[in-house]
């Protein structure tokens, strides 16, 4: 009796073990979106939209509202609310808004989310696939860390992911749906900056007094790709910059004297970092975060 008790228990136990396990695995599956890199630079993942799809959207720190290309809109049939005005490094531009009934990746999911409806084709001239951006106003629901070497983004679903990293955390300004962080730069002169973190930039971006007070030498010109179209930039390098713990050197920069004024000094692009663990509920940043020790 005591033996076919001890069998029924073990027994038990091993069905509990792999059940939970089998529960742990879902879990980090749904967590975790993988990502493909176009132009060694944009984070393009597939979502649904509506319950429809998937399609590939761009996941873009750097853009406070998310962006449905016309042709998923009128697939979606999503009903016109207007049109506002949006204003990046191209230029300013009149676009139509909407209301997305829900936006998901994995178990990331919002619903009734306002979105802006226009014509990608700037993007789609990168990959025709594209045909969403999710920004923050999607993105800052979520803790989350992305992988460039692993090509993921996992979701955080309570503080796992925080429980088992280290690194100098860095406080993100209250600033809507917008990350933009401290940093300091060394050129010719040094300066304090406050830069926006930005998944969609394919280089650091300096507008303003930014380049004037770094004192840097002007090295010629250059175009930055961007949702709207293109910018024609001034381009120059930055010897240092420290953000938390990370130090980058001897950084190429575009520089441009004109900038809305959202984005602070400029765009910092989050490709220059092998990984990074983004906290929206605790307003903070870990670049190159590392596991912790034992």
């Amino acid at each position: 009796m005591k033996n076919t008790s001890f069998a029924r228990l073990a027994l038990k136990v091993a069905v509990f073990y792999f059940t939970v396990a089998g529960v742990c695995q879902t879990v980090q599956a749904q967590s975790e979106i993988r990502f493909r890199l176009v132009r060694d630079t944009l984070i393009v993942a597939s979502m649904t939209a509506d319950n429809q799809g998937p399609f590939d959207f761009i996941l873009d720190t750097g853009a406070d509202t998310t962006i449905v290309d016309s042709t998923l809109a009128a697939k979606l049939s999503l009903v016109p609310l207007g049109q506002v005005q949006q204003t990046t490094v191209a230029g300013v531009q009149t676009i139509g808004l909407s209301t997305l009934p829900s936006l998901a990746a994995g178990y990331a999911h919002v619903e009734n989310l306002r979105v802006l409806v226009r014509d990608l084709a700037e993007v789609r001239k990168m990959d025709s696939h594209i045909v969403g951006i999710a920004g923050q106003d999607f993105l800052s629901h979520f803790n989350y860390l992305i992988d460039y070497w692993k090509h993921t983004v996992r979701i955080e679903a309570g503080s796992e992911i925080q429980d088992t990293i280290g690194g100098e955390p860095v406080t993100m300004e209250p600033s809507g749906n917008r990350m933009i962080i401290p940093s300091e730069a060394q050129g010719a002169g040094h300066a304090s900056l406050r830069l926006l973190v930005d998944s969609g930039a394919n280089s650091l971006l300096l507008v303003g007094a930014a380049p004037q007070a770094l004192n840097l030498p002007l090295q010629g010109h250059g175009v930055e790709n961007t949702s709207t179209g293109q910018a024609t930039l001034q381009l120059a390098r930055v010897h240092e910059l420290t953000v938390g713990s990370a130090e980058l050197h001897d950084i190429p920069v575009a520089v441009s004297a004109n900038g809305p004024k959202q984005i602070g000094d400029g765009l910092l692009p989050t490709v220059l970092f092998q990984a990074i663990y983004v906290n929206n509920q605790q307003h903070f940043l870990v670049f190159n975060p590392h596991g912790k020790r034992k």
